[in-house]
């Protein structure tokens, strides 16, 4: 029984470690949270069965008048209630003290900032979507004076002025034609069948691609 306590108390040192650490590292609690959750749920499950053996050994000693049991008895319910008053406390205050944290989070105030901040950023991708969609019209006017062979040299000049991060060349029926990029992709995200309707229909399509790489990335389609 004593190795029993001290393996659990072992336990114990070494979880609070961990969640310690998973608390200041984000991506360390993200991958290992179930983990933690597994390895606290079978601490408290160890810790439940060891406390319920002792009560139940008690119960025997008392039930065959063993000497002491009472008194074992009456030492029991005071450390349990000198443990069990102050958590009792702490958890109340810290139950109150998350719920007036959490209200303030959506007053109003914080709430016009919040939507001022949405504003602010949808404005700014709005401006650079534009310079982006200008840009790639003037690409369209350059590339559609290029002979077929001169499409690939010529995106990769466009790139490594640092005019953009990729540039690419399609078919009206999507095939790709040429391409170069500064990032490391060997191949372009193909466009749709809708991308490429709306393009030769209204001569631009643009988007925000908020799903790359978990990047927010523009894209312009432009017909030549």
């Amino acid at each position: 029984m004593k190795y029993l306590v001290f393996l659990s108390m072992l336990a114990g040192i070494v979880l609070l470690y961990l969640l310690s650490s998973a608390s200041s590292n984000s991506d360390l609690f993200l991958h290992n949270y179930y983990g933690l959750l597994a390895v606290a749920g079978g601490l408290a499950l160890l810790l439940t069965v060891l406390v319920g053996y002792q009560l139940w050994q008690l119960a025997s000693k008392i039930r065959h008048r063993v000497f002491g049991s009472k008194l074992t008895l009456r030492m029991a319910v005071l450390f349990s209630l000198s443990a069990i008053l102050p958590g009792l406390l702490v958890f109340a205050v810290s139950v109150q003290f998350l719920e007036k944290s959490i209200e303030s989070w959506f007053d109003v105030r914080v709430e016009k900032a919040l939507e001022g901040s949405i504003d602010l950023a949808r404005g700014a991708l709005e401006i650079s979507l534009d310079e982006l969609t200008k840009k790639g019209r003037f690409f369209s006017l350059l590339m559609s004076q290029k002979r077929p062979e001169q499409y690939a040299p010529s995106l990769k000049l466009l790139v490594g002025e640092g005019a953009t991060r990729e540039a690419a060349l399609f078919s009206p029926r999507g095939k790709l034609l040429a391409f170069s990029s500064s990032l490391q992709h060997s191949k372009p995200d193909l466009p749709d069948a809708t991308m490429i309707d709306n393009t030769l229909r209204n001569g631009v399509y643009s988007f925000v691609d908020a799903e790359s790489d978990k990047r927010i990335e523009l894209r312009v389609l432009v017909a030549l």
